[in-house]
């Protein structure tokens, strides 16, 4: 079954027509031509104006360009705007000129570009998180390549297929020179989804070097053990594996690859039942935590990355696409509803990075000129795209695949679908079918896993009573007129959801609504990210888990629907009355979306046992000053992590770094109030000796003895600071291996009040 093309497909109304709408403002507030600066830099020629700054300017200079031609793309087909068309016409052609200037068919915003390819060609070394010292640079030119082929397949922009296919000629040189054991240990790097775009190159234009590219992007070390069913997930960088999987499912689709196929299959599985909360998202600070553990998900406010949403979307859609199975679309139905909406402010149309599920946490929205996130990249993307998964069909199917107004027009059918709704406020969905002529087709409506009960369905005015249901459809074949209606009734009910790990956890869903609740309204202006490496990040304080409102239940019992006719619901909890709201809708808010679950009569235990899970976690947050978490790529990066004779590992969703020589990180303490720095670790069965070194400063030589039996367990290293002096801001921390020996495995530097 193929999706409905999206310039088929026409919202008319709803949060999602909404959501479309302030998208589009935030989309034409960026500036093409700062856009473009790191294109036309790396090309040689002069920028008209200067690039953009925050990640725009530190290393992943026109990522966000890549991702602006996607979504004026996208815009151009769910809208049919002309101006977004114009702006896009601008951008490929400026992209068209830097590239014949260049001379080589490359084009990308990549630093130092043309260094970093000849120092590609003559040999590869790969840290875990950047491409021979710069800032993931295949994951860079992946949006270039995207955009490019977005701008081709959804607007049918005259030049774009031409600059991309010159840009996949230069590589297709230059990997020529590469074999299989340094490409893959450049796949070590974050890339994207370069296998997904080969593929989608492949089927462009039937070129069979394209499908071989697609190939040599299949990252081994993932794809063997999720082929074989086997999760080793726990501690890797979540938005490195989603977009090669969508890739897996995108190639076997087109080459009929088993492996490729079990593999997406089996990741999707288990992401979604298994690694993921109710909205939908996935990930603890960018990386999969335990499966079998969800604490850090409940304790973190670095919650799920919004990138990751993204892409869990796009291959749901590409897993239906090729197994036909609505149960892939109740997974779309969560995210869009709950993740994706909610990540997008409904007034500024500012983006969010990371979805705190923190009881009594917030969020950081970006602003037009100051961040420019990767979720600002897949955002502006995001909510031009939300009718590509609406409707499917074939020649002689159509099939009602979510629920929203909107239209479906297809002209070889001679049909235009009218679909009324005010889901999900209401649970009754009308379908009006225009058509030019009678003609016999089944008409197919998604039956969701979140129903209550059976489905009513009539058809012009008279019950359908014998239902036939195919792999989660509903199926209606008949002949059809025009003007002929259908209606669709789709009870809901509140269904008590607890964590993938079964802990005391829970949280509350209409239908596949999750509802929240609102517990202190902030000032919006204090919610805007900023230009700052870590802008991001909701860094305010942590409110006490023993303040969230624990339930049961007997009080999901004799919760009620709220009389104000808005989708809102009252529940009695330890704090009282608490309304309940979709989250989706929830904005400038601390909020809680998964509350403390006992059993009846429970209550007051449950709260000692949060009071005590409090203690620490509170005294440490309001202590810390700045800390950065080893290992894992964001974190490193907004710390200007640098390093040589480096390793890493994890042992379970702990990750660490260790040196023979040395690694340095660099600590915020803009209010000079920082006295002590505190380094954690993991013991060894080896002994290491290291000096540590503040700005410049040797402040202590440590030695550590191996241990046989206590291998693993984590040791601190606590070190009197000397004040700042004048007007520094930063402490710059460097651990250096003495001689001969290691540093031992580090897995956070803190600095602490």
């Amino acid at each position: 079954m193929t999706f409905a093309p999206l310039s088929s497909v026409r919202l008319t109304g709803g949060p999602l027509l909404d959501s479309q709408e302030a998208g589009r403002r935030y989309v034409f507030a960026l500036d093409p031509d700062r856009l473009l600066a790191p294109f036309l830099r790396e090309a040689g020629l002069s920028p008209r104006k200067p690039s953009y700054g925050n990640w725009e300017s530190s290393g992943l200079d026109g990522h966000i360009g890549g991702h602006y031609l996607s979504a004026l793309a996208l815009l151009v087909a769910s809208t049919g705007d002309i101006d977004a068309r114009d702006r896009l016409r601008y951008m490929i052609d400026e992209l068209a000129r830097a590239q014949a200037h260049l001379g080589t068919g490359y084009i990308g915003g990549v630093p130092n570009s043309r260094q970093l390819w000849d120092e590609v060609r003559s040999g590869i070394t790969a840290d875990t998180f950047s491409r021979d010292g710069r800032w993931v640079p295949w994951y860079n030119l992946h949006k270039t390549y995207a955009g490019l082929l977005d701008a081709h397949r959804f607007a049918a922009v005259d030049g774009a297929l031409d600059v991309l296919l010159r840009l996949a000629d230069w590589w297709e040189e230059l990997a020529a020179g590469i074999d299989e054991d340094r490409f893959q240990l450049m796949l070590a790097t974050e890339f994207g989804g370069m296998n997904d775009v080969y593929s989608d190159l492949y089927e462009a234009t039937g070129d069979e070097r394209h499908a071989r590219m697609a190939r040599r992007f299949t990252r081994r070390a993932l794809l063997d053990p999720l082929a074989i069913g086997v999760d080793e997930l726990t501690g890797l960088h979540a938005n490195t594996q989603i977009p090669q999987v969508v890739g897996f499912a995108r190639l076997a689709r087109l080459t009929d690859d088993a492996d490729l196929a079990a593999a997406a299959a089996f990741f999707w599985e288990t992401v979604v039942h298994h690694r993921s909360v109710s909205i939908g998202g996935n990930s603890v600070r960018e990386h999969f935590h335990a499966a079998s553990d969800f604490t850090p998900m409940i304790e973190d406010r670095e919650g799920p990355e919004t990138c990751n949403t993204y892409n869990m979307v796009k291959l749901s859609a590409e897993l239906f696409t090729a197994s036909d199975d609505a149960a892939d679309l109740d997974y779309v139905e969560r995210a869009l509803y709950n993740h994706l909406l909610s990540s997008q402010h409904p007034d500024h149309g500012g983006l969010v990075y990371f979805t705190s599920m923190r009881p009594g946490h917030y969020r950081n929205y970006s602003t037009v000129d100051d961040c420019h996130w990767c979720c600002v990249g897949t955002g502006i993307e995001t909510h031009a795209r939300h009718g590509a998964t609406f409707y499917a069909s074939d020649s002689d199917t159509v099939s009602v695949l979510q629920f929203a107004p909107s239209t479906l027009e297809l002209p070889t059918l001679g049909l235009l679908l009218m679909q009324d709704t005010r889901f999900p406020n209401e649970q009754s969905v009308r379908l009006t079918l225009a058509l030019d002529t009678p003609r016999e087709f089944s008409l197919r409506i998604r039956r969701p896993s979140w129903l209550a009960g059976d489905p009513t369905v009539r058809v012009n005015g008279s019950t359908v009573e014998a239902l036939v249901v195919e792999r989660n459809f509903l199926v209606l074949r008949r002949a059809w007129e025009d003007g002929d209606v259908v209606d669709v009734e789709l009870p809901m009910t509140i269904t008590v959801e607890r964590l993938p790990d079964g802990s005391d956890w829970a949280t509350l869903r209409y239908g596949p609504i999750v509802l929240a609740a609102r517990t202190e309204d902030l000032d919006p202006a204090t919610l805007l990210g900023n230009d700052a490496r870590m802008g991001h990040i909701a860094t305010g304080r942590f409110s006490p888990l023993a303040d969230a409102p624990i339930l049961t239940p007997a009080d999901v019992a004799v919760m009620q629907r709220d009389e104000s006719g808005s989708l809102a619901f009252r529940i009695p909890s330890s704090r009282g009355t608490v309304l309940l709201e979709p989250f989706g809708g929830l904005h400038d808010a601390r909020y809680v979306v998964y509350f403390p679950w006992a059993e009846d009569g429970a209550v007051a235990r449950r709260r000692e046992a949060l009071e005590a899970q409090d203690r620490h976690a509170l005294t440490l947050d309001a202590q810390t000053l700045d800390a950065v978490a080893l290992g894992e790529q964001q974190p490193e990066s907004d710390h200007g992590f640098a390093g040589t004779g480096l390793e890493t590992g994890a042992v379970g969703d702990l990750r660490w770094r260790s040196t023979r020589e040395s690694l340095e990180v660099v600590l915020n303490d803009f209010h000079q109030l920082g006295s002590t720095l505190r380094i954690s670790m993991l013991r060894s069965p080896r002994s290491a000796e290291f000096e540590i070194e503040v700005n410049g400063e040797v402040l202590a030589h440590e030695r550590i003895g191996e241990v046989t039996t206590e291998i693993d367990t984590p040791i601190e290293i606590e070190i009197e600071l000397p004040p700042l002096t004048d007007d520094a801001l930063h402490r710059r921390v460097r651990i250096g291996a003495a001689p001969g020996s290691w540093s031992g495995r580090v897995t956070s530097i803190r600095l602490l009040r």
